[in-house]
């Protein structure tokens, strides 16, 4: 039996990735998808269809999609925490963001805070998975109870 594919995907991209996928989707539909035409380029058909698994876009879905990517508009805010990437440095080693989450019962922010401060600086506590974001953006999730001792 064939694994299905979810029907939403999460996609992250920075700026100029995102001019690029804009760009493609535009030529891709002025030049595959006027007058309700079939794609002739049956490479560009197979990926446009994910293998057979899907109707591919027309000219007009497209256009929304464009639309929808290129805009924030009436779009929903993600759920979860944005963490937005560190500034470009220009020391000898380059600046990663990272960030440590953790699920703390606690009777306000503060005390919040604090419990999860104790265990992240208790030496007996699980090593965590930590989320590391370099200047461009990219996320890279770290298992440290995967590493090997240092």
């Amino acid at each position: 039996m064939a694994k299905k594919k979810k029907d939403a995907i999460t996609l992250r991209v920075n700026r100029h990735e995102l001019a690029t996928i804009l760009a493609a989707l535009r030529f891709h539909r002025d030049e595959n998808l006027q007058a309700g035409r079939d794609i002739p380029d049956q490479f560009i058909k197979e990926i446009a269809t994910d293998g057979g698994l899907v109707k591919p876009l027309d000219f007009q879905q497209v256009s929304k999609l464009c639309e929808r990517l290129n805009t924030d508009e009436g779009q929903p805010a993600d759920k979860g925490l944005m963490i937005e990437p560190p500034h470009k440095e220009g020391g000898k080693e380059p600046l990663f963001r990272v960030a440590y989450v953790i699920d703390v019962g606690a009777a306000n922010p503060i005390d919040a805070a604090r419990q999860a401060y104790r265990i992240m600086a208790d030496p007996d506590s699980q090593p965590p998975v930590l989320e590391v974001v370099d200047h461009q953006g990219k996320v890279v999730s770290i298992d440290l109870s995967q590493e090997a001792p240092v």
